[in-house]
């Protein structure tokens, strides 16, 4: 239990309840990274943040709220990289698209480990509507810097998506995979993310070329 004079004081203007949200957002994202998802609880994200239980279900609900914002923030992160990316480059060949959008993916690992989450446990919160309308609305504001017409700039996107979390799944690192990765003759399934990924983009940029 955290004892009263541990605690942070009372988060009161909308400013300070902003600062209260990100730190749990960052507690959270502290232990995920040693605890797996299924094994860590509200409680030891309190804990970690020094916040009493009750107050933190005032911020979120739920654990699948708490990711599902976590998701959302890097979802942000990632797009806005992604944007500055393309602003930059300005790509206009399939292979030179696939590869922009490889590079932007691979320094977003906790991105790519969260969105395995999604399908599985966080679209149990009743957050997952209005979560997948922010996702949807960042796509929106990409769509225009690829040089495809919008509903095909929207569909590259959704297919990053897809194979994002498929190549995530299979450069996971967890135990068993570890293990797993120590028999010689499961040596094919040691892949490198960004370099699978761009194989697949240009694969299907060129595919779906106008």
């Amino acid at each position: 239990m955290v004892s009263q004079s541990s605690r942070p004081a009372r988060a009161r203007s909308p400013e300070e309840k902003l600062v209260r949200r990100g730190d749990i957002l960052r507690a959270a994202e502290r232990l995920w990274t040693t605890t797996p998802y299924a094994d860590l609880s509200m409680n030891e994200v309190a804990r970690e943040v020094r916040l009493a239980k009750g107050t933190l279900y005032l911020y979120f609900s739920t654990k699948e709220d708490l990711f599902l914002a976590l998701l959302a923030e890097h979802y942000q992160a990632w797009f806005s990289d992604l944007n500055a990316l393309l602003d930059e480059r300005q790509p206009k060949q399939p292979d030179e698209v696939a590869d922009v959008i490889a590079q932007s993916l691979s320094s977003h690992e906790a991105l790519r480990r969260l969105q395995l989450l999604l399908g599985s446990v966080l679209e149990r919160s009743e957050q997952a509507i209005a979560f997948h309308q922010k996702v949807v609305a960042l796509m929106q504001e990409t769509a225009p810097r690829l040089p495809y017409p919008h509903d095909l700039a929207m569909r590259v996107l959704v297919h990053t998506e897809a194979l994002s979390v498929g190549w995530q799944h299979l450069v996971e690192e967890i135990p068993a995979r570890r293990n797993l990765m120590l028999n010689p003759d499961l040596k094919p399934l040691m892949v490198n993310f960004e370099e699978e990924l761009k194989v697949s983009l240009r694969a299907l940029l060129n595919y779906l070329q106008p």
